[in-house]
C-alpha cells in the first residue's frame, strides 16, 4: 500500500512538472490559431489566417532562414572540433587537462551578456565585420561544449576491448573508428546536434551582440514585440517549436534503434 502511494506520488509530481513545462507552449499553439487579433480566452474561431501572414512576412521569414542556416553550419563545426576534443579528453592523459575541459565548457556556462560582449570584444579587436558569420562563430563555441558532453558520457560507459580487438584482427585506426566507434557513438552526437540546433535557434543574448545587419528570428521577434505582440509571432513560435518536437522524435527513434542493435 505505501508502495502504491509512493509511486502515486511520484506520477503526481512528474505530471505537474511537464504541465509547467508545455502548458505554456500549449497556450501558444492555441493563440497562434486565433483568428483575431486580440489574444483573448477563449480563441474567436480556429484559423490557421496568422500562420499565413507569418509566412508572409518577409522579415520573419528572412530571419528563420538565418536562423537555420546559422544553427546547421555552427552544428557542423561543434561536431568537427568537438568529437576530436572528446576522443583526446578521453583517451590521453595530458598537462592541464582539467583546465582544458573547464574552457571547453566555458563559453556554454557563461552568461549570454558576459559571452557576447567578450566576443563582441574579440570580434572587433580582429577588425571583422558583424555577419552571420560572426554569429555562427559565437554559436559554434558555445555549442562545441554540449558535444564534448556528450561524448564524454558514452564514453564513459562503452567497452574499449571492442576497439582493441577490432586493431588485433588487423583494422587499422580509420577503419576500427568507422565501424567501430562510430556506431557507439552516434546516437550521442545525433542527440548533442539536434540539442545544439534547438539552442541556436532560440539563443538571444550572444547574437544581439554580434548580429549584423541580417538579423536571426529571434532578434526579429524581438524588436516586434518592441511595438506589439501579434498572433503572428505566436505562430512562428509554435512553428519552430514543432521543428525541435521533429527533432527529438528523430533523435529518440534513432537512439532506440542504437540501442536495439546493441
Amino acid at each position: 500500500m505505501r508502495a502504491r502511494l509512493g509511486s502515486l506520488g511520484v506520477g503526481v509530481g512528474i505530471g505537474l512538472i511537464l504541465l509547467f513545462l508545455y502548458i505554456p507552449a500549449v497556450i501558444v499553439a492555441v493563440y497562434s490559431l486565433n483568428k483575431g487579433a486580440v489574444m483573448s480566452w477563449p480563441p474567436e474561431l480556429l484559423s490557421f489566417h496568422w500562420y499565413s501572414k507569418a509566412f508572409a512576412n518577409e522579415a520573419m521569414m528572412e530571419g528563420l532562414k538565418n536562423s537555420v542556416i546559422v544553427a546547421l553550419v555552427s552544428v557542423s563545426i561543434a561536431v568537427l572540433l568537438g568529437v576530436p576534443a572528446g576522443l583526446g579528453v578521453d583517451r590521453f592523459q595530458f598537462f592541464g587537462k582539467t583546465a582544458f575541459q573547464r574552457l571547453l565548457m566555458l563559453p556554454f556556462l557563461m552568461p549570454g551578456l558576459i559571452s557576447g560582449l567578450t566576443l563582441l570584444t574579440v570580434i572587433l579587436d580582429f577588425q571583422l565585420e558583424l555577419s552571420l558569420m560572426t554569429v555562427i562563430i559565437a554559436h559554434a563555441t558555445m555549442l562545441i561544449a554540449i558535444v564534448v558532453i556528450q561524448m564524454a558520457v558514452v564514453l564513459d560507459r562503452w567497452d574499449r576491448s571492442l576497439e582493441l580487438a577490432a586493431q588485433d584482427l588487423g583494422a587499422n585506426e580509420i577503419r576500427t573508428f568507422f565501424y567501430v566507434t562510430w556506431p557507439n557513438i552516434r546516437a550521442a552526437i545525433v542527440g548533442a546536434s539536434l540539442l545544439g540546433i534547438a539552442i541556436s535557434l532560440d539563443e538571444t543574448a550572444r547574437t544581439a551582440f554580434v548580429v549584423g545587419e541580417s538579423d536571426t528570428l529571434p532578434i526579429v521577434v524581438l524588436s516586434s514585440l518592441r511595438r506589439t505582440l501579434t498572433p503572428e509571432i505566436n505562430a512562428i513560435g509554435t512553428l519552430v517549436l514543432v521543428i525541435s518536437l521533429v527533432g527529438v522524435i528523430i533523435w529518440s527513434k534513432f537512439g532506440a534503434a542504437d540501442l536495439a542493435r546493441e
